[in-house]
């Protein structure tokens, strides 16, 4: 009788994990030193057999800093690896716990970017072609990666991003950036209020705007984690650099969202093309010779 109770359970998981686009590898390290959040998991396209160089999104979780995991990659890869992208979402190390104060989030994104064009051959893909993805803290240091030089290198940039609903610019008032802005930045800075300008500035992916990169934004007009100014100041911040700044603003009742603005079919589609354009990808090749 119990052996009959798990077929039904067995056979249910294993046509879920047939039904996954994706083969995943679990709890790679980038960083051994800071331990789990040191650590990604590897999503790649099923049946995309020996094909080397493939375009890679390295996958950020949000959490306001503090909170969050790389599970939250999942969804991406979902989306994204039956067109033949790799993604790799990551952990880092979270404010509040030992060594993560700003700006460690930022420095552990450069690091895993460095591992994983170190290993591009390991993991067959093109270094070249490697864009950032992320979600409100996640989408903030997705920009950051873009535009903040890494002292360790280049390899520690991409000059593609995508910004779901991010943080952008901390030296404005607080009713226009995120709520619980207080005690946030008192966890992520390490310290209460009053913070120095260069501290607020440090935080700020403004500060670093740049020719030569090109950002994706979605945000969500209703968002009431963090509002909706943080989009429209990144864009026409960046737009004035010189860079390529593309915006998806969602009114209306679509636009009451933060973690799930990305999956209006609206930003979707503006997903997949940006991608698409920037990273050169040959999605449809790929789907091609999957028939």
């Amino acid at each position: 009788m119990v052996r009959g109770r798990l077929v039904v359970p067995l056979l249910v998981a294993l046509a879920t994990a047939c039904d996954r686009p994706y083969v995943v590898t679990e709890d790679l390290r980038y960083d051994p030193a800071i331990g789990y959040e040191g650590t990604f998991d590897l999503y790649e396209p099923v049946a995309d057999g020996a094909r080397a160089g493939r375009p890679a999104i390295v996958a950020i979780h949000g959490g306001a800093w503090r909170g969050g995991d790389k599970a939250w990659g999942e969804q991406l890869a979902r989306e994204l690896c039956p067109n033949g992208y790799v993604v790799l979402s990551i952990n880092y190390r979270r404010a509040g716990r030992p060594g993560g104060t700003w700006p460690a989030q930022i420095e552990d994104v450069q690091k895993a970017l460095r591992h994983l064009r170190a290993n591009a051959r390991r993991f067959r893909i093109d270094p070249a072609r490697v864009a950032t993805l992320g979600m409100s803290a996640g989408g903030h240091l997705a920009t950051m990666a873009a535009l903040r030089d890494d002292p360790a290198g280049p390899d520690g940039r991409v000059t593609t991003a995508v910004n779901l609903d991010g943080e952008h610019d901390m030296t404005m008032p607080p009713a226009q950036v995120m709520d619980d802005f207080d005690d946030i930045l008192t966890t992520v800075l390490g310290h209460p209020a009053p913070w120095s300008a260069a501290e607020l500035r440090d935080i700020s992916t403004v500060t670093f705007a740049r020719p030569g990169v090109a950002l994706l934004t979605v945000h969500g007009a209703g968002d009431d984690n963090v509002y909706v100014a943080q989009g429209e100041r990144i864009t026409a911040v960046l737009r004035s650099a010189g860079a390529e700044a593309e915006f998806v603003r969602l009114d209306g009742g679509e636009g009451d969202c933060h973690e799930d603005c990305w999956k209006v079919p609206r930003a979707r589609r503006a997903l997949h093309r940006f991608l698409g354009r920037r990273l050169s990808h040959d999605g449809d090749r790929f789907l091609a010779t999957r028939r």
